[in-house]
């Protein structure tokens, strides 16, 4: 993790998530036909916003300014947090933060800043005293105020700086969506710039998984559900450990989308995810309800007749497999209520022995004719 403020290398809080083994994943090749270079010239607005501390910590805590959720484990140490608070209450400057306005929501997700606007929130919230080398003794073990800290016979800031930190100013850019430059194929021009500034600002030298930037600008009720369907006992013995970059929330996403709307795949596979994901972010009850039913029963299937193991090569899982396997189940689900093993067996069978189906995942398994002919292939004969 980076000190967002210095530079330098933070150490890794004492809370962070013990490392884990990932699954590995083939995705396949990438047809060399496909274009995956973004566009270099993008048609949004901006503008620059200033606000007071107190005003961004209110706005913080009514949600109006969102914290995308992949950031959650990225905090600084207390040392770095007392050390951007004293700059405010010395009237020292600071680093831009970054928000894009949400077009549906009109929330602004941060962008780039989100441990300096939380650390205001929790110093204000007297989360926290100020400590660490550098800051100075007058500072030292203070909370903001008597009312707010965490601790019995508190030192607490003088008035004046109290106010100055309340009122120091902190420099916003917001990106705005524009209307007149939607893009009518995939994803709005929009989101598709939102998506390059997470990537190339927040990714603090390394570079965010194409879920994690869709978890912070997609949120809402199909995201819910992703996240929620990832606590499933069945999935989780179907793909391990929880992958550290959200691939086990993408492949969630996957079958989603190509159960939906497979018919309508475009290549890449990262946009199409992003479309859809875009499209149905404020799916209904109703479907959020279905679409988390069709997936609990088709991975309990599968784990209760293939395995695991079906779903892998070694210890790789394939991805063309997992298309074929999940959306095939999901239709078999379809049309025999109370599926019998060796029947679903049988037909898994059968559709390995398919030719137009083993062509569609020997190479290129991304390409639309494949990704669809080994769907159609699936759906028909596990669904007949």
């Amino acid at each position: 993790m980076v000190n967002e403020t210095n530079g330098q290398a933070a150490p890794a809080s004492e809370d962070d998530d013990e490392e884990i083994k990932d699954t590995r994943i083939d995705e396949g090749e990438e047809d060399p036909e496909e274009d995956n270079t973004p566009p270099k010239r993008y048609s949004v607005s901006s503008y620059g916003w200033d606000s007071d501390v107190e005003g961004l910590v209110k706005r913080l805590k009514r949600k109006d300014i969102y914290v995308p959720p992949f950031q959650r484990k990225f905090v600084w140490t207390k040392s770095n947090q007392s050390c951007f608070i004293e700059s405010l209450i010395l009237g020292l400057p600071v680093p831009n933060i970054f928000l894009a306005q949400d077009p549906e929501t009109k929330r602004l997700n941060i962008v780039d800043g989100q441990q300096r606007l939380c650390s205001l929130r929790d110093y204000l919230n007297g989360t926290f005293s100020l400590s660490g080398q550098g800051i100075q003794e007058n500072l030292k073990g203070r909370y903001f105020s008597k009312e707010v800290a965490k601790a019995q016979s508190p030192k607490v800031l003088s008035d004046a700086d109290a106010r100055s930190l309340s009122d120091a100013i902190l420099h916003a850019i917001v990106i705005k969506p524009d209307a007149a430059a939607d893009d009518p194929v995939f994803v709005h021009e929009y989101n598709k710039a939102i998506i390059q500034i997470f990537r190339r600002i927040n990714t603090k030298g390394l570079r965010l998984t194409a879920q994690e930037v869709r978890r912070s600008i997609f949120h809402g009720p199909l995201d819910d559900l992703i996240r929620e369907l990832n606590d499933d006992k069945a999935w989780r013995v179907l793909f391990g450990n929880r992958h550290s970059r959200l691939k086990d929330m993408e492949l969630i996403l996957r079958f989603i989308a190509l159960c939906e709307d497979y018919r309508n795949y475009r290549a890449p596979m990262p946009k199409f995810l992003d479309s859809y994901m875009e499209q149905n972010r404020s799916m209904d009850a109703k479907k959020v309800e279905e679409m988390g039913t069709r997936f609990r029963k088709v991975v309990e299937l599968i784990r209760d007749t293939i395995g695991k193991d079906g779903l892998y090569s070694g210890n790789t899982l394939k991805i063309a497999r997992f298309d074929a396997v999940m959306t095939g189940f999901d239709a078999y689900l379809a049309a025999h209520p109370e599926p019998r093993t060796d029947d679903a067996l049988r037909r898994l069978a059968a559709l390995e022995a398919d030719e137009a189906y083993q062509e569609s995942i020997e190479k290129f398994v991304n390409e639309p004719r494949r990704v669809k002919t080994r769907i159609d292939r699936a759906k028909s004969i596990l669904g007949a």
